[in-house]
């Protein structure tokens, strides 16, 4: 008898896992990221920290928000972005139930009966 089909081959969380990784793929969102953990900032505090240009700036920003890694609020006629805690924690927990190096079996085989 072979062997039960892996829980990711079922599971939809991989294709939400798949599309947070695709967002994150971008160096310049990774360090948006990074910048945010240490609280909110406004479009033109991110853009002087990566030193890129407030058209970009605003592109990376608004794609973190569209795949729901950040939030946004108005303050007056400024945008302050913040990482979704939530989001960011439920892409971690995925990756770790099913991408985590701490849960290869160095040597382990699977038998597939064709």
């Amino acid at each position: 008898m072979g062997r039960e089909p892996p829980k990711c081959s079922k599971d939809p969380r991989v294709e939400e896992l798949a599309e947070g990784m695709k967002t994150l793929s971008d160096p310049t969102r990774v360090r948006i990221i990074c910048f945010l953990r240490d609280g909110e900032a406004c479009v033109c505090d991110v853009e002087q920290h990566l030193g890129i240009s407030q058209q970009l700036t605003s592109h990376h920003l608004h794609v973190l928000l569209d795949a729901g890694f950040l939030r946004m609020r108005k303050d007056g006629t400024r945008c302050l972005y913040s990482i979704d805690i939530d989001h960011l924690k439920g892409i971690y927990e995925i990756f770790e139930d099913y991408a985590d190096w701490k849960k290869v079996r160095v040597g382990a085989q699977h038998s597939i009966l064709c």
